[in-house]
């Protein structure tokens, strides 16, 4: 398949079989037989392809000897007791699997010491909230006091300036 070495092999394989299975259209088909025309190595491969076809349509169905059915046919009679079949099996290995997935999941309770320090841990952030809220309360009510004082202090300051000079 000179022409084909840059294309993909399966794609090649696709083609062919669609071919076989009158998946490709009219004009697909006779592009494709044109290709194998020129190439050699895509005709054999078609060529093949059609042989194993026709090959795999005349095998027939062989029955399995009446020996082996009769055999075949016993396995299910001869199955193990009902708990030792692996559907049993497995549900009697899930049941302490889920057991201790229980246990693990269930929320352990803390003991005194860990909620004696929870609370003090809480009492220590809440202390550290507090002061940083008061400072920040301070820290705006010195700006807004500072800029109020002066939106209102220079337009009166002026005012007087203005009537001094007058």
């Amino acid at each position: 398949m000179k022409e084909f070495e840059n294309q993909d092999m399966e794609a090649i394989e696709e083609r062919i079989n669609d071919l076989l299975e009158g998946r490709l259209d009219d004009g697909e088909a006779e592009r494709l037989k044109r290709e194998a025309q020129a190439d050699h190595e895509l005709a054999t491969a078609i060529i093949d392809a059609y042989q194993l076809q026709r090959a795999m349509s005349e095998l027939s169905i062989e029955r399995a000897p009446a020996s082996l059915r009769r055999r075949l046919k016993k396995i299910p009679a001869q199955s193990r007791p009902a708990w030792q079949q692996p559907r049993w099996v497995m549900a009697y290995a899930t049941v302490p699997v889920l057991a201790l997935a229980m246990v693990m999941m269930q929320p352990s309770t803390p003991s005194a010491s860990e909620l004696e320090q929870a609370r003090q841990d809480l009492a220590v952030a809440f202390a550290y909230i507090d002061r940083v809220s008061v400072r920040t309360t301070l820290t705006i009510q010195s700006e807004i006091g500072s800029e109020m004082s002066r939106a209102v202090a220079e337009p009166i300051l002026e005012s007087i300036n203005e009537q001094e000079i007058l």
